[in-house]
């Protein structure tokens, strides 16, 4: 790849985005572009494994709310106060899927899809006396071998949340301590489907994308789009 090549490339990425690269490899255009390539792979790498952790997190929050109110659309039950932000989440999801749908076409598993990883992660928060509502008669039990307390729990979703978004919204993760974020994935996903957490320890690529990176900075292996 000629320098020119590069040049056109990183422009096509823009200088804003490409300059913590380029700072991470001492300025070195080339280096930088392979970083940037390596961060895209390691990004979908992770996406198979936060994908099966979120469908089966909000699943089995699902089947224990739905079993604790005896409705499938337990978020409309009487008894169920959610935060104004939950409330809002709800509605938006609503919302959109009545425009997508049709409202009378709109059912409750549409919504376990629709409703954000952000939702079902705050159902373990605090606000609106949730640990009485929801962790303590629920969502505790969504949680396999886990004795540890809410708040710590908490604390460890809501990183996979915001690492989540960070690759949803095309941010770099380059930077992070990727193996400490898998550790937690794992492990969370061990809490809620020993089955998908085996499958991942046994087939994921993620190990072999994070050993890859510095063959890929030294243009010992080829980058991977």
């Amino acid at each position: 790849m000629t320098e020119e090549e590069v040049k056109r490339i990183a422009d096509a990425i823009s200088a804003e985005r490409f300059q913590p690269y380029l700072d991470e490899c001492g300025g070195d255009p080339l280096v930088a572009l392979r970083l940037y390539c390596w961060d895209g792979e390691a990004s979908r790498a992770f996406l198979s494994a936060l994908r099966d952790f979120e469908v089966s997190m909000r699943n089995a929050f699902h089947s224990r709310l739905a079993g604790r109110y005896g409705r499938s659309d337990w978020w409309d039950s009487p008894r169920v106060r959610l935060t104004a932000k939950g409330f809002q989440q709800v509605r938006s999801a609503r919302l959109a899927l009545q425009q997508e749908l049709g409202a009378a076409n709109v059912t409750p598993d549409d919504m376990v899809a629709k409703l954000t990883l952000g939702f079902w992660v705050g159902l373990t928060g605090r606000g609106q006396n949730y640990e009485m509502q929801f962790w303590n008669p629920a969502l505790r039990h969504a949680f396999h071998g886990y004795r540890g307390r809410r708040g710590a729990l908490q604390q460890q979703l809501d990183h996979v949340r915001r690492f989540r978004n960070r690759i949803g919204h095309h941010e770099r993760i380059c930077h992070r301590h990727l193996e400490k974020d898998y550790e937690t994935l794992l492990r969370l996903l061990d809490y809620v489907s020993l089955e998908k957490a085996a499958l991942h320890r046994r087939f994921s690529q993620i190990p072999d994308v994070l050993a890859r990176k510095p063959l890929v900075l030294a243009g010992a292996e080829p980058i991977r789009l």
